[in-house]
């Protein structure tokens, strides 16, 4: 049956998983996997999420399926909180869905069917999940300029340049904060300024919410979709909880679209459930129960805020620390990008040898192009980072 399959390119991520894990010299610092870590080197259940789980295995009173739109509930609830309550005279409907990926895969699956000759446009370099998935689809693939590497900034003249020369054959796919891999974070002068483009030029506009509330706050970090969603006529938006509600392995998230027209919108949001009847049918209950049950729970709400608010608190000070600890070690202010970023990542200007090198003779595992995750390092351990890299790169 298989026997002609060829074996599929390996996720860079998993293999170096793996071996850090196997890795047990004493100043081993991974920095691999998108998870947040707290100082001893956990990843930590919120105190809010595990006081919902404990509500839920007394009280909850069925585990039977919910429809395939999702639970309403939770989708209205992560709908204010991503938009914040402030989008009006446009009709948005959402879809439960396993997890910000399968949100995404939606989404794209939805425009292959209603424009089948679309080009998705991804930021270059992006999360490591874009690219695959709408190949996957079938739809063409094409990357606008982001990074600057030798200066670790935006290519703004380039990024707006490109986003001029699309239309309406062009779905544009942004990161809502956080980018993911580079840390960086459009301001709302840019925001404006591609949602002005997109509007004029007509391209659509997908955003990808993974981190709201791990960069500057939950309202700041919702801003960009914010200003994308008054200026446009059409969007579409994937989120997830993973991060923000620390429920990685719940897989919970949403699927959402925004048009000015309410029909339209109806027929597309039952379309997205139509597309997941093959795929699964009808998304995993017990994550968005816990999250429904919090943001419902004023207690339990107020303690979440507290401890989202922490640990972006962490990952700040922590960004902080190792720039100034590399300026220390540099005599430099070469890496004084890694403060200003926000969110779990950051790219070390490092050549995919000089990763190799930090991972095999300094025990300091980041991706080959450069990306780091903050949220996984030690304060402990910064110094001997800071001394690895000027070491190396």
């Amino acid at each position: 049956m298989f026997a002609d399959l060829p074996l599929p390119k390996p996720d860079e991520i998993v293999p170096l998983m793996i071996q850090a894990s196997e890795d047990h010299r004493a100043e081993k610092v991974d920095l691999t996997v998108g998870v947040y870590r707290d100082d001893s080197g956990n990843t930590p259940i919120m105190k809010a999420v595990r006081e919902a789980e404990k509500y839920l295995a007394v009280n909850r009173t069925t585990k039977s399926y919910v429809g395939p739109l999702g639970d309403p509930k939770f989708v209205a609830l992560i709908q204010e909180f991503a938009f914040q309550k402030k989008i009006e005279n446009k009709f948005i409907r959402g879809i439960q869905t396993p997890g910000g990926s399968s949100a995404l895969s939606l989404i794209l699956n939805l425009i292959k069917k209603a424009q089948p000759d679309m080009t998705i446009w991804v930021s270059d370099p992006t999360y490591a999940n874009h690219g695959p998935t709408a190949k996957s689809i079938g739809l063409k693939l094409k990357e606008y300029p982001f990074l600057n590497r030798e200066t670790n900034k935006l290519k703004n003249d380039s990024l707006m340049g490109t986003l001029e020369s699309l239309g309406p054959k062009d779905a544009v796919l942004l990161h809502g904060s956080c980018h993911n891999p580079t840390g960086l974070c459009l301001d709302e002068h840019h925001w404006s300024k591609i949602a002005d483009i997109a509007q004029k030029r007509g391209f659509y506009p997908i955003i990808d919410t993974a981190y709201q509330g791990l960069g500057i706050s939950i309202k700041e970090d919702a801003k960009g979709l914010i200003i994308m969603a008054e200026k446009v006529d059409d969007l579409a938006l994937s989120f997830s909880c993973s991060k923000n509600f620390g429920l990685y392995n719940d897989r919970v998230g949403c699927a959402f679209l925004m048009g000015s027209n309410e029909q339209e919108i109806k027929i597309a949001q039952t379309q997205l459930a139509s597309l997941a009847r093959p795929c699964h049918w009808v998304a995993p209950q017990n994550g968005a129960e816990i999250v429904k049950h919090i943001l419902t729970t004023p207690e339990l709400k107020d303690m979440w805020h507290e401890e989202l608010s922490v640990m972006k608190k962490r990952i700040i000070g922590l960004r902080e620390k190792l720039s100034l600890a590399l300026q220390v070690e540099t005599g430099t202010k070469k890496y004084d990008f890694i403060a200003e970023n926000s969110g779990l990542f950051s790219i070390l200007p490092g050549t995919p040898r000089q990763m190799e090198i930090l991972r095999n003779d300094y025990a300091v595992y980041g991706l080959d192009d450069g990306r780091i995750n903050l949220a996984g390092l030690s304060e402990n351990k910064i110094s001997y980072l800071a001394k690895s890299i000027a070491a190396v790169i």
